[in-house]
């Protein structure tokens, strides 16, 4: 019996979410993807959504709760200073109900 592996920690966000959030925001229409996206997270998905924000050349606005480790919020604005001059981490809310309700608004705003 053969057995492969594969190895989702020598992604450079140590994480599988890359392609699931890599995978969402490619498939968005271009009126869309123009406009960016915002995502909720307080972790790898957050990294994810970044990276693949920074590659596709779009905005991204990554809410996080303000309880998020720093070596989170650092990692994600790390890569998003990659990216385009819009992107940014907003920190908002004691947990993630309240960081999603803030991501859901800015999504009205914005219109992402």
């Amino acid at each position: 019996n053969t057995i492969l592996l594969k190895r989702e920690d020598v992604h450079s966000v140590h994480s599988f979410k890359i392609r699931g959030a890599y995978n969402k925001i490619s498939q968005l229409p271009g009126e869309q993807l123009r406009r960016g996206v915002v995502a909720c997270s307080a972790g790898n998905h957050a990294q994810g959504v970044a990276l693949s924000a920074v590659h596709l050349g779009i905005d991204a606005t990554i809410v996080m709760p303000t309880g998020t480790p720093s070596i989170k919020v650092n990692a994600v604005s790390k890569l998003l200073t990659k990216g385009t001059p819009g992107s940014r981490v907003v920190l908002h809310g004691a947990n993630y109900d309240e960081a999603q309700a803030e991501a859901k608004r800015l999504v009205q705003e914005k219109g992402a």
